[in-house]
């Protein structure tokens, strides 16, 4: 199956999420993210965009492996375009609208300690080859295949200590865990995908 007829069934299969929104007036913030997908790097079939987020005080999706994104702007018309803005300022690759093929179920934060934000999740397919560089508010980036994700060789738990000691699922990828709602996003993509199954070479 080539990229191409991939990407069309993944656009339609995401189409069905269009109507997956929470009301706006429930959250304090909005913002959006965008995961980005770009045809094989070499280790067989898509790979997904994922950053880390650097140490910050206060922050408290601080040092995480997370998606490019941010809260929405006033002068943003809407939130494909927070999520456009957020992913240029982030890593330096400029998407256009087109290259959005849709987007997933908001999801925000279940604990009451977090801020009160409703988080929209877009997928975008990059087919040009742009360098990423990332800026000072990350670490750093890495490519995770899309196989790799539903992998349960990458499955795993992080023990967070404060305020208590609990497990919490994750992915594992070469060192790099992906948690909380960067992973909640990433299960409603693996649903999604279901719909679109792709065949790696």
């Amino acid at each position: 199956m080539s990229d191409v007829t991939w990407v069309e069934r993944l656009r339609s299969a995401l189409a069905d999420r269009a109507s997956d929104r929470i009301p706006e007036a429930d959250f304090e913030f909005r913002a959006a993210v965008t995961l980005i997908l770009r045809p094989s790097g070499g280790r067989g079939g898509p790979e997904g965009l994922f950053v880390r987020r650097a140490e910050v005080a206060g922050d408290p999706w601080s040092g995480h492996v997370a998606l490019p994104g941010g809260r929405r702007d006033p002068d943003d018309a809407d939130l494909l375009d927070t999520a456009r803005r957020e992913t240029r300022e982030e890593t330096g690759l400029r998407l256009e609208r087109e290259d959005y093929i849709g987007r997933l179920g908001e999801i925000h934060p279940l604990s009451k300690r977090l801020p009160s934000i409703c988080v929209t999740p877009f997928v975008a397919w990059m087919e040009a080859d742009q360098a990423v560089r990332v800026n000072e508010e990350l670490t750093g980036h890495v490519w995770v295949p899309v196989s790799a994700l539903s992998d349960p060789a990458y499955r795993s738990t992080l023990v967070r200590e404060p305020p208590a000691p609990r497990e919490r699922p994750a992915i594992d990828f070469e060192g790099d865990v992906i948690w909380g709602l960067t992973l909640g996003i990433v299960e409603d993509f693996l649903t999604v995908l279901a719909a679109a199954p792709m065949r790696v070479p």
